[in-house]
């Protein structure tokens, strides 16, 4: 006879065969002349963690098998669409469709696997200089590879970055597992590329040239150890310094005779230019070095008269600044004062309405940010770091004495406003240092910002 010690774990029949009923663990039991014949029998439920999947060529995926301790042997139906560990990690390899099973004892479980093509984009076309990115389709792949045919047009780094360096045209090429892709791309030369690269090949005529003074430019005045602060500081200064206000024919109305003065061409070629000019000259630059910008058209107010205006707006780490190279060029009866100023660098909207007008709903807001009056914060610093920074101007007079007589007969000196020092009780106290002798002073001052700048040469006579 049959019987079984926990009948909702397994049920057995007359002939002595089990079925399981639920998961556990229970005794079969045959009793034959008299004795008992013991038999275990464990009762598993298998369950596959997954029966379908749909998946990307150079994606994974994990399958397992719970209800048993048993041994699982795998098996993928098509080892070149999907391949199976012993473990049951699936590594999706090219498209198509697959059985991958799992086998415990006599028992089979199935998921069927359709693998699709991995969704691949990569720019038709690019521009020297340009950066692109091989589009995935938002998916990410543990076994992927970028590469290029031809690195010295188009390099590809491990990201999927492409970086656009010379014309001509290359192949790249997407690994990913098994499968790969080739797209071609083809890059084209523009002036702003060249301006870096240093490239001509494409461009001819004043386009050729423009490109050519602009790399002369950017390879003289940056480096790549600078920050993007720094060399948008650089291109501002050497187009201030380099380039004369078109002051004479914008007094007698003569501007339509010497067009190039409204383009980029002016500030790099000729060396003269009115404020479209100096902004275009300095878009050419920032679109060069990548810097997100927009050129800005409204009016500047000077001697209460409103005039057309043209200037610069930045992004610098997500905050937009206003940049007016023309207005830190400044013209003192029609000629060229000969300093750069940084009234007009990298300030916020509040600084600029007190003298500039523009559509302001048509460009973006320019709160400011850390890079605020970004020179004029970096020059305090260097003079207080030098001491020659004054923090009250009633130090004025002892500052200089004691430099004369340390031998400095001339210096500049630092201070916040624009207030004028004593210059008589200077000239005093010097006149101290060298009783019975005649003194000459000359003395300059300029503002810089909210600040002063004051040079005092003594002269001994």
């Amino acid at each position: 006879s049959w019987r079984v010690k926990r009948s909702r774990v397994a049920s057995v029949s007359e002939n002595g065969v089990v079925e399981g009923v639920s998961s556990g663990t229970t005794e079969v039991i045959a009793e034959a002349g008299g004795r008992e014949y013991r038999c275990t029998v464990r009762v598993e439920r298998l369950s596959l963690s997954r029966t379908k999947v749909a998946a990307q060529a150079g994606n994974t995926l994990q399958l397992r098998v719970s209800g048993t301790k048993r041994k699982i042997l795998w098996r993928s139906s098509d080892p070149s669409v999907v391949k199976v560990s012993a473990a049951g990690k699936l590594t999706f390899l090219l498209p198509g469709t697959a059985d991958v099973t799992a086998s415990v004892g006599s028992t089979v479980l199935t998921c069927h696997v359709t693998v699709a093509k991995p969704s691949v984009s990569v720019p038709a076309s690019m521009a020297v200089g340009e950066t692109g990115t091989v589009g995935l389709g938002g998916k990410t792949y543990k076994k992927i590879v970028f590469s290029s045919d031809a690195p010295e047009i188009v390099s590809a780094d491990g990201d999927g970055q492409l970086t656009a360096k010379q014309p001509g045209t290359a192949q790249i090429t997407v690994q990913i597992a098994d499968y790969s892709v080739t797209r071609e791309v083809a890059v084209r030369n523009t002036v702003e590329g060249a301006v870096i690269s240093g490239c001509l090949e494409g461009l001819s005529g004043t386009d050729a040239r423009l490109a050519k003074k602009a790399h002369e430019v950017y390879a003289a005045v940056v480096s790549e150890e600078m920050s993007q602060v720094e060399k948008i500081r650089a291109v501002h200064d050497y187009i201030v310094e380099n380039t004369e206000y078109a002051c004479e024919e914008y007094q007698n109305g003569t501007l339509s005779s010497v067009p190039y003065v409204f383009s980029a061409e002016g500030v790099l070629l000729r060396q003269r230019a009115v404020c479209q000019g100096y902004a275009e000259a300095l878009e050419l630059f920032l679109n060069a070095m990548g810097a997100e910008n927009r050129l800005v058209y409204g009016y500047g107010i000077t001697g209460g008269e409103r005039i057309g205006h043209a200037w610069n707006l930045v992004q610098l780490d997500g905050s937009w600044y206003h940049i007016d190279a023309t207005w830190d060029d400044p013209i003192v009866d029609g000629r060229d004062s000969g300093r750069i100023y940084y009234d007009y660098f990298l300030i916020n909207d509040a600084a600029i309405k007190k003298d500039h007008i523009w559509q302001e709903k048509d460009y973006p807001a320019a709160k400011g940010g850390e890079y605020t009056d970004y020179v004029i914060r970096r020059t305090v610093e260097e003079y207080r770091a030098k001491g020659r920074y004054l923090e009250a101007l009633d130090d004025y007079a002892e500052e200089i004495a004691a430099r004369c007589a340390g031998g400095e007969w001339e210096s500049e000196l630092m201070f916040y406003g624009r207030e004028q020092p004593d210059t008589d009780a200077m000239l005093r106290k010097v006149a101290g240092l060298v009783p019975g002798r005649g003194l000459r002073a000359y003395l300059q001052y300029f503002y810089y910002g909210d600040y002063t700048i004051w040079t005092t040469r003594i002269v001994v006579e």
